[in-house]
Formats: C-alpha cells, sequence, structure tokens
C-alpha cells in the first residue's frame, strides 16, 4: 500500500471484495472513495475468509506517517491464530410432532460465539437466520426463536463456507434423527413426510420456487438401496437433507470489441478460484454466437471496472453471467448494425450466428465475424455495459435453492472409537451448467471441505488464545483421508442465473457432519453433537453407554 504522486491511495490486497475494501477504507481515512484505487486481481485461494480485511487499515497510517510504501504479509501461523475464523455454536431444538410424524411447531435457541466483538460473521441477519435454518428443509407451521450473538474472549469470528451453516445441519439433522428413532418411523421417511414442497414456504415464510427435496430423497433412495440392504455389525447409515439459497448481487461490466476482432470484458469481479472470468467468457460467447476463445475477460481494479460486490455468497454466476448477457445483447445489436455497414449489406438484415455474419434474405450472403469484426474495429470505438439488479428480476414464484441430501455409511470400531467412512452418495439438485469440469469440482471439493469440518479440524483455545497455530495440529484432510465420494446430479433449466444457473460452491460441504453423525448413531447407538468427530469423542460416548447399563 502506498499514497502516490497524485495523493491517490494504491492498495493491492487479496480482499475479494475490491469495492466494499475501498469503501471501508475511505470511512476509516475520511478520504474520497475516488481517492483510493484497490487492486485484488491476485486474490488466491478463499472460501470466505478472504472477504474481510484486517491488515490494511492500520497499514493506510503507517504509509501516512512514514511516506513509504507499507506491505503487510502473514504467515500460516499469523493467519491460523489470528485471522476471522468461524468460532462455535449451540443449539437447543424442540420440534411437536403429530401422531403421523408431521412437524407442527419448532422452538429454537441458538447461541453464536462471535469472539471479542462481532466482525464480519455473525451479523445481524445470519444470526436471525442461525437457528431457523436448522431445519431449513422442512415445512413447519409454528416457529418460535431465539438468537444470541456472545462476545468471548477471542479473536472475531468470520465467514467460512455458508458460514454457521454446517453447525445448524449437524444440529437440525441429528434432531430429526432423533425424532424418527423416538417415533420408529423410517428416517428417509419422516423427511418425505415433513420436507418442503411446492407451495409451502420456508420457516421464515419465504416462498419457494420449484423446491425439488422430494426428488432429491427418492434419488438418494434409489441409488443407495435405502431399506433394502441387511444391517452390518457396527456399520451404520446415516441422511442429512438441506438447501442452500441462490444469491444475488448487482454489478456491471463493461464489453468492448478490440482492434484484433475480439471482445474485451472488463470486470471488478475478483476471481478467487470459482472460476466468475469463464462464466463471464462463456455466458457472453453464447449469446454472440461466437466461440468463447474471441471473448478475453480481464479484472479492472477499482479505478477501471464498474462497481461490483465481490465473490460470495453463492451469488457469483448469477450476477456476473447474467450481466455478461445483458451486455452480450446490447453489443451483439450493435455489431449486427455496423457489419451492414462495413460489408455493404442491407440494413436490419444481418444476423451474427455460430462465428459469422449472415445476410437473413435471398442472397444468404456471409463473412466470418473475425473478419468483419476487426473490420469494424477501424472506426469508432464499440462498447455496450452489462448489468444486473436483483430488484429488477425479482420473482413473484418465490426465491431460488438448491435442495441436496447425503447418505453415508460408516463402519465403527467399537474398542477403539474410530469412524471409517465406506461409503459416501450426494444427490444434488442443479440448474444449467456453465462450466462442467469446474462444477464438478466445487461438489467434489466441497465434500472434501465438509468432511474435514466433520473429521479432523479443530481450532483449540485456551484462555483466549487459539494454540492450534500450525496445519501440523489443526488437521486438513488429505487425499489418503477421503473416502469414495458419488455425485448424481438433477438438472433443472428452472434457476435464476445465465440460462437457467443456479448455485454449487456452498452446497456439498454442510450435510456431512450430520450425516456422519446420524451413521454413527446408527452403527452403535451413540450420539456425536461435537465436531469434529474424533474416535476420542466416540469412545468416550460407547464408555458412557455401556456404564449405563450395569
Amino acid at each position: 500500500m502506498w499514497i502516490d504522486d497524485q495523493g491517490l491511495l494504491q492498495v493491492v490486497s487479496t480482499n475479494k471484495s475490491p469495492f466494499g475494501l475501498r469503501d471501508t477504507l475511505a470511512g476509516v481515512t475520511d478520504m474520497p472513495s475516488d481517492r483510493i484505487v484497490v487492486d485484488s486481481r491476485y486474490v488466491g485461494g478463499d472460501f470466505g475468509g478472504k472477504s474481510l480485511s484486517i491488515e490494511e487499515y492500520a497499514c493506510y497510517f503507517l504509509a501516512r506517517a512514514t511516506g513509504r510504501p507499507i506491505r503487510a504479509i502473514m504467515s500460516y501461523s499469523d493467519d491460523l491464530v489470528s485471522a476471522n475464523p468461524q468460532h462455535e455454536a449451540k443449539y437447543y431444538l424442540r420440534t411437536a410432532v403429530n401422531r403421523v410424524g408431521r412437524f407442527i411447531a419448532h422452538q429454537v435457541r441458538a447461541y453464536q460465539n462471535a469472539g471479542a466483538y462481532v466482525a464480519g460473521r455473525p451479523n445481524p441477519p445470519n444470526s436471525a437466520r442461525s437457528g431457523i435454518a436448522c431445519l431449513a428443509a422442512y415445512s413447519i407451521p409454528n416457529v418460535d426463536f431465539e438468537g444470541y450473538n456472545v462476545y468471548t474472549n477471542l479473536v472475531p469470528s468470520g465467514s467460512m463456507r455458508a458460514p454457521g451453516d454446517f453447525h445448524r445441519a449437524h444440529a437440525g439433522e441429528a434432531h430429526v434423527d432423533h425424532i424418527a428413532r423416538e417415533l420408529a418411523i423410517d428416517p428417509l421417511q419422516l423427511r418425505l413426510l415433513n420436507c418442503i414442497r411446492p407451495g409451502d414456504t420456508g420457516l421464515s415464510g419465504e416462498k419457494v420456487r420449484n423446491p425439488r427435496a422430494v426428488e432429491v430423497l427418492e434419488t438418494l433412495a434409489s441409488e443407495t438401496g435405502w431399506g433394502k440392504t441387511p444391517k452390518l455389525p457396527n456399520r451404520g447409515r446415516g441422511l442429512a437433507l438441506r438447501y442452500r439459497h441462490v444469491g444475488a448481487g448487482k454489478t456491471e461490466l463493461l464489453l468492448r470489441l478490440m482492434p484484433d476482432g475480439a471482445i474485451e470484458a472488463i470486470t471488478g469481479n475478483a476471481d478467487q478460484g470459482g472460476g466468475s472470468h469463464t462464466v463471464i467468457q462463456r455466458a457472453a460467447a453464447a449469446t454472440l454466437s461466437i466461440d468463447p476463445s474471441r471473448v478475453r475477460v480481464r479484472y479492472g481494479t477499482t479505478a477501471e471496472a464498474f462497481p461490483d460486490p465481490g465473490s460470495g455468497g453463492s451469488r457469483t454466476t448469477t450476477m456476473v453471467g447474467r450481466a455478461a448477457i445483458d451486455g452480450a445483447l446490447v453489443l451483439k445489436d450493435r455489431l449486427e448494425d455496423l457489419a451492414a455497414e462495413v460489408m455493404g449489406w442491407p440494413a436490419g438484415q444481418v444476423r451474427l450466428e455460430h462465428n459469422e455474419f449472415v445476410v437473413a434474405d435471398e442472397s444468404g450472403q456471409r463473412a466470418p465475424f473475425a473478419d468483419v469484426a476487426a473490420r469494424i474495429a477501424q472506426g469508432p470505438s464499440v462498447e455496450a455495459v452489462g448489468a444486473f439488479d436483483p430488484a429488477e428480476h425479482h420473482s413473484e414464484e418465490g426465491g431460488d435453492f438448491n435442495f441436496f441430501a447425503y447418505m453415508i455409511e460408516v463402519e465403527v470400531d467399537p474398542e477403539t472409537g474410530q469412524v471409517r467412512p465406506i461409503d459416501v452418495v450426494t444427490v444434488v439438485d442443479v440448474g444449467t451448467i456453465i462450466n462442467p469440469i469446474a462444477h464438478q469440482g466445487q461438489l467434489d471439493g466441497g465434500f472434501v471441505f465438509g468432511y474435514g469440518q466433520a473429521m479432523t479440524e479443530e481450532l483449540i483455545h485456551d484462555g483466549g488464545r487459539i494454540i492450534t497455530s500450525s496445519l501440523a495440529e489443526y488437521k486438513l484432510p488429505t487425499q489418503m483421508d477421503a473416502p469414495s465420494f458419488r455425485s448424481i446430479l438433477l438438472p433443472t433449466d428452472i434457476g435464476p442465473g445465465p440460462f437457467g444457473a443456479k448455485s454449487v460452491g456452498e452446497n456439498t460441504n454442510t450435510p456431512v457432519g450430520g450425516a456422519i453423525a446420524n451413521a454413527i448413531s446408527d452403527a452403535v447407538g451413540v450420539h456425536i453433537t461435537a465436531c469434529p468427530i474424533t474416535a476420542e469423542r466416540v469412545y468416550e460416548a460407547l464408555q458412557t453407554k455401556a456404564q449405563a447399563k450395569v
């Protein structure tokens, strides 16, 4: 970070929300936001943690005081002990059920550890959703909720892939299985009986467009042979059903014709590995009806690009993809008109189709896009602004969600408490897939991410100080730890994103802990309510159970 000769504050940051960082810096420094330039082209890997900033504010005051450029670098150890993690939460759930197993009332008290002060998470809207979302995928007519952010002597809490939803899923799905055991109802049938169906509303009264919980559960049952395989000793199968909203945000981007006849898209969205620039490229190319190689996407700093809220909230594909389509439609009309001019073709009769400009009359004249575009580029600049504002695309049918479910089978060693996953199957409700490889990568990576949360990762603190200060102590799962994983996709073209796309990034990590906990309960009859689910915790629960029988 430095203050240049023109008095502009130049910021190079790994923050994935550069315009948000610019505006908060403006508030802290009392500088006009147009005097601050944030460059976030090199974000690096992220799934929540880089939506907030820590060092930039102190760097500004140091740069102002010294007149020198300032650079802040965090080691892995620094990051683990002082960044904004997702802290623990506690949920107390009670549900009233009628004679046939329908949920008729639900009560929740939720406590979230906010750290020393409320930072990025949990913020008030997220806190208000937290406890209610324990049973988010179910239809319950009466809900009573209390939610608390608790200040503690820890670093402030922050974002982490679907913030808080992993905890909520564990609590809620274990609660559903508890009800199933008490009523002697098959846990999958209980979920089918109570899940959201067309016409139902969510627990906060929100409408849900095209809910697909039933399809997801029925597919999971058929793909896993649920209820048809004999139960083996110390083996168990667990289920979890969840949904995740498809987020939205307001953004703009610029499309322009380049001298070589290619199309350049300039966006302020910093791609943190989710593939947003590929989405822009493919959405623009498909709309223009040209090869994707003819579209080049470039990140622009806050001084060059139009405002963008940043990657996150399961909104990026919808947001940037729809903006790319909007701009491409405008640009296509202009290019068709200009092609008629430069080629001497009849006005209003030229169409851009399949990498060619074609005259839509009996002559059928045609020319390659690249050749005609290069001729057009010799004249005045040709640009179009693409925009997406979710307020202009509100559906009276309700919000869009992905529904997804897991079946996880485990084997438990009763002598040690060791848990070994044997079979993992997930069924995911998906929209139109823009980038199949990246889409599957998010599903696969999401499972391993959730497996780490469920089985290996623990942020240990003592007296307010985090003591898991290295990756040797904070144990991320490796390829050797991950069991086999199979995903079944249920596609639909009913989605808010480009060409009916939905979200994918925050789906497959959240239900893993609940499904494993339910599988352990099915295997050996003990109920694990904390993560990670270590052999020590399972063994202790088994010992407590054995002593209770004496």
